[in-house]
């Protein structure tokens, strides 16, 4: 199950070290980890996490997360925050079959399987969707318990099914059903490398949040359509609607300061205080979608926006205490989740438009 990722995460650290004997530094540590105990509740890299949860919420950027991997097309979920740098990455990196970037394929991929009426929306946007993550992987303590922002990447969907967790999961079966010449890990490996050495070595984070709230927007209709579908529920999801929109705003005012800096050498800006407060912002903007108390019944899962659902087990369930509040008819509960989501969304809007007054004082 993870040895394929395993290989692909070796091979970008054998990349990386010929980079340090060419004389590159990154301008950012990055950390390379294999995690054991997965298969036992993701024991190692929970540990690990809370271990160090206090750096890690002061200092970690971005977790990326490889799991089981194979041959087919590009498979990726996470942070929306993250979703244009995602893209753009996506498309700098080739299929090693069709000699088209990645994004072509997995994009391709994501349409056949978005309904019929969401498709006019979903093929005006060129961007490569992120889907939310639930569990099942390492990601997990990163992501929903200390609420970092985190990716989780892989190839796959043109391997033969039915070996997951059983005796013929072996390498015999890998490399004759499978990614039998490594070409995709390869192109994995390739990937994530692409992936780090940007996030290492760029002036400001590449964090990006109208992505976010579009996608946050879109819960919100699925949310007022459940609690519409829902007999005696009286549940009152104005305040999320308001909390998104005022994310929206803020969104697009840090991209419009963005496009000033992007205009400049970025080389001036490094070194700058503003350029470090600016960033300090930026990674810890995740965290303001976290909650203290956690969820329900369940309060390791601090996350308010994404998390594995009660009863799914690696199921994502988004705004996760609104959507199960009204799907078991706990309306208390969902209406205390409106609270926490709105009181969320409002405080990442705050770091938002915060980065976006930084932003600007970086731009002079």
């Amino acid at each position: 199950d993870p040895t394929s990722g395993a290989v692909s995460v070796m091979e970008t650290a054998r990349g990386l070290s010929e980079l340090l004997k060419a004389g590159w530094r990154p301008k950012r540590t990055l950390i390379l980890a294999l995690w054991d105990g997965e298969e036992w509740g993701l024991l190692g890299s929970t540990e690990w996490a809370e271990k160090h949860a206090a750096e890690l919420k002061d200092k970690a950027a971005v977790y990326i997360n490889s799991d089981s991997t194979g041959k087919g097309w590009l498979n990726v979920g996470g942070s929306h925050g993250l979703q244009q740098f995602m893209t753009e990455v996506s498309r700098d990196v080739m299929d090693p079959r069709t000699g088209k970037p990645v994004a072509e394929e997995s994009r391709r991929r994501q349409l056949m399987n978005t309904t019929a009426a969401a498709r006019p929306e979903r093929e005006k946007d060129p961007a490569l969707w992120l889907a939310p993550l639930g569990s099942g992987s390492d990601y997990t303590p990163f992501l929903q318990h200390l609420t970092l922002s985190s990716l989780n990447v892989g190839f796959g969907g043109e391997s033969p099914g039915g070996v997951y967790h059983s005796a013929y999961d072996t390498v015999t079966w890998y490399t004759k059903f499978a990614d039998g010449d490594f070409a995709y890990g390869r192109t994995l490996s390739q990937l994530t490398g692409t992936l780090l050495l940007r996030l290492a070595d760029a002036p400001v984070l590449p964090f990006q949040f109208t992505d976010t709230a579009d996608t946050l927007m879109r819960y919100v209709v699925e949310l007022e359509k459940l609690a519409a579908d829902t007999k005696d529920a009286k549940v009152n999801l104005a305040p999320v609607r308001a909390a998104v929109e005022a994310l929206e705003r803020a969104g697009r005012a840090y991209e419009q300061a963005y496009a000033r800096v992007d205009r400049q050498d970025s080389a001036a800006l490094v070194g700058r205080a503003e350029l470090r407060s600016l960033n300090t912002l930026l990674l810890k903007s995740e965290q303001k979608l976290g909650n203290s108390d956690g969820l329900p019944r369940r309060d390791w899962f601090k996350h308010q926006i994404y998390a594995p659902g009660f009863y799914t087990g690696y199921g994502v369930k988004t705004m996760p205490q609104i959507r199960e509040g009204l799907e078991e008819k706990r309306f208390d509960e969902a209406q205390g989740g409106v609270r926490t989501v709105s009181a969320a969304v409002n405080a990442l809007a705050a770091q938002v438009q915060e980065a976006a007054g930084a932003l600007a004082k970086v731009a002079r």
